[in-house]
């Protein structure tokens, strides 16, 4: 692996390189393997760097002609003082599964601290337009995975995302938020809250610069880091054209496993989940489904998500008599109701105060899921 002076110089070094008109990840790699070190690229004279396969001849002018180097030194001041870092390809803390893809992003803007996030690490995706099913369902998931001992990644987006983050900071364990913007910026605008709590629990990474946009374009990129980052992606309700398919197939490309949770036939945000089981995704219900199918890469330490321990929270005898009839599909008050045998005003007690507990969650029209396994 090449190595550098010192942490600062190869971070200042790789900034730069990648400012470097006609340099992407791929030509990056290529100067940093055959040199050493992105530092050894700007000290290499012409006629040396004319010799790096697959490097043409307008990149050897402009690593000669680079002189934005006030830039650099700017924005790096700038992440500093954000309390961020910059994570190189080489370094010691770059995600391991993400070094090991096709075209791996030469630098990782973070905040907070992803250097746990080594071996067992799963995407979960899906659609902005989740159904209370589906989002219910990515809490669920998502909190069994961390509560295993999984870093859960995903992208911050409302729907699926936000729910998949929600459920792994909720179960006390580690996520990543890899976004389609600079870290400094707020996007989705709704999303703040949870953004801190995604760093203060795990990262936030991405490998646009800092102010960079939530551009369109962007998002499709960011999705290579999303599935390379992972042993695995799990997809929880996409449309036919949802970019959630595009991670499922980057996935497939680098070699990762597919997941996916089935859906109601009838309904356009499973059309996409349930077309990726029939082409062979792994089906899911529980965690325990795809830990099943990641412990080969995992080795004998992986654990089920079964055998951890469940969520402790206080309920009265009241209390969890209405917990027990919810489950992950939404109920409608009315239904509990007659289920429960309580009276429609004490049932919206029993309710509200589960929900203050974080044991359930209402959803639109006036319907309940269960938000956590007890």
């Amino acid at each position: 692996m090449p190595q550098a002076s010192t942490v600062r110089d190869a971070e200042r070094a790789a900034l730069a390189l990648t400012r470097v008109s006609g340099v992407g990840p791929v030509t990056f790699r290529a100067l940093v393997d055959t040199l050493g070190s992105a530092e050894a690229v700007f000290r290499s004279p012409e006629s040396v760097l004319r010799g790096v396969q697959g490097c043409p001849r307008h990149v050897v002018d402009a690593v000669g002609a680079f002189d934005q180097w006030a830039e650099v030194d700017a924005e790096l001041a700038r992440v500093a003082a954000m309390g961020g870092r910059l994570l190189t390809l080489y370094g010691s803390e770059y995600p391991v599964h993400l070094r090991r893809i096709h075209d791996p992003p030469p630098v990782l803007y973070e905040l907070g601290d992803v250097s746990f996030a080594e071996r067992r690490v799963v995407a979960i995706v899906g659609s902005r337009r989740a159904t209370p099913y589906g989002t219910a369902t990515a809490t669920r998931l998502a909190h069994e995975l961390a509560r295993a001992g999984f870093v859960v990644v995903s992208g911050l987006a409302r729907g699926i995302d936000a729910s998949a983050h929600q459920g792994a900071v909720a179960a006390g364990g580690r996520t990543v938020a890899v976004l389609g913007c600079g870290v400094d910026v707020m996007y989705p605008p709704e999303m703040r809250g949870l953004k801190d709590q995604v760093r203060h629990h795990g990262g936030v990474l991405s490998e646009l610069a800092l102010g960079a946009p939530p551009d369109p374009h962007h998002f499709p990129t960011r999705n290579r880091i999303i599935s390379g980052m992972s042993l695995g992606v799990l997809v929880i309700e996409a449309a036919a054209d949802s970019g959630s398919l595009i991670t499922a197939k980057l996935a497939l490309e680098q070699g990762r496993e597919v997941f996916a949770v089935p859906g109601n036939v009838g309904t356009q945000t499973s059309t996409g989940t349930n077309r990726l089981i029939k082409a062979g995704a792994t089906l899911v219900e529980t965690a325990d489904d795809l830990i099943e199918q990641l412990v080969g890469q995992i080795g004998a330490t992986a654990q089920r998500a079964s055998s951890t321990p469940s969520v402790t929270i206080d309920l009265t005898a009241d209390e969890r008599r209405v917990f027990d009839l919810l489950s992950w599909e939404p109920a409608h008050v009315d239904e509990l109701s007659v289920r429960s045998s309580v009276a429609p005003d004490r049932l919206a007690e029993l309710l509200l105060g589960l929900e203050l507990k974080g044991a359930a969650k209402q959803v639109p029209g006036h319907r309940y899921v269960r938000q956590v396994t007890l």
